[in-house]
């Protein structure tokens, strides 16, 4: 089999017409030109060259070989291209996965930014709950998930990449709008809607009620946040959300205020430890821990 050095010294030569064009232009001798095609028509077992003129013409089987050598240098330049670009993190694919409240809005603006250096890079974006997002990762269907939610399995990596805090969002004019600040007893005494008591969200918030002293009401129970907010959207209530899945959207039917006790949130990063983590998931991580700096009032910010 020929190298891609036997082949290009043999272009060089076709191309050139003679053994000393063929070695200035490699920067080689001359004498190491002509014991090469020596060599490779020995290797193939025919001529390649014909001494015409005091010039070498190549023969139809060279002129065959030279042809096809041009396609593997063209796919050799390629892979390098594309080996560069690897190294560089523009290029290659992306498999994620989020729970619905970062899903909805944040994450699907923090991947069009990062692609917007990384025209090449082709990202996949599932959502799923919190045993999804266990599954898709484990089973390496998913390299990177994000859940306000920390995951506990042995198999997984969970890190922090920001901080936010619980926000009551309502319908643009409810009551109470006029307040700068809420205080969760006063979701009490109105339409409320709420996560179960058997979500995380649900039981941080039932926590919260219990440190005060109260029991939560509420008249409508959901289990995603984007449920919460479109039933809020919709004039059903005022809700509890995560200020995660607010970040990035400006929406004029729904008015946000602070809540009181605070109520701090996390977003992780959740990577499998059964599967190497590629260059690209290490910088979009990277990204999206510097996208979501964490303001002056602690909550994080685009």
């Amino acid at each position: 089999m020929l190298r891609l050095r036997q082949l290009e010294m043999l272009c060089a030569v076709v191309d050139l017409g003679t053994t000393s064009g063929a070695a200035e232009s490699l920067g080689v001798s001359q004498p190491a030109v002509s014991n090469m095609i020596r060599h490779i028509e020995d290797l193939v077992g025919f001529s390649l060259f014909r001494r015409e003129k005091g010039r070498l013409a190549p023969t139809p089987e060279a002129l065959h070989i030279a042809q096809e050598a041009q396609h593997l240098f063209a796919q050799q330049k390629r892979m390098d291209r594309i080996l560069q670009q690897l190294r560089g993190g523009t290029v290659g694919q992306l498999n994620l996965i989020a729970t619905p409240s970062i899903g909805h809005v944040l994450l699907p603006g923090l991947v069009t930014r990062f692609m917007q250096e990384r025209p090449q890079l082709r990202p996949s974006i599932e959502l799923g709950s919190v045993d999804e997002v266990i599954h898709q990762l484990i089973s390496g269907r998913a390299e990177l998930g994000f859940s306000i939610t920390p995951p506990r399995h042995s198999a997984l990596s969970v890190l922090p990449l920001a901080e936010g805090k619980m926000v009551c969002v309502m319908p643009a004019g409810h009551d109470l709008a006029h307040a700068r600040m809420i205080n969760i007893s006063d979701l009490n005494h109105v339409k409320h809607i709420s996560f179960g008591s058997s979500t995380p969200l649900g039981q941080m918030i039932d926590q919260a009620y219990s440190n005060v002293g109260l029991e939560r009401r509420f008249d409508c129970e959901v289990r995603h946040t984007s449920t919460a907010l479109e039933m809020v959207s919709a004039g059903a209530g005022v809700a509890l959300v995560d200020s995660f899945a607010l970040r990035g959207t400006s929406r004029s039917d729904i008015v946000v205020r602070p809540v009181e006790p605070c109520l701090p949130v996390k977003l992780y990063g959740i990577t499998s430890k059964l599967f190497p983590t590629s260059q690209m998931l290490g910088k979009f991580q990277q990204f999206v821990r510097d996208s979501l700096m964490t303001g002056p009032d602690g909550e994080a910010t685009l």
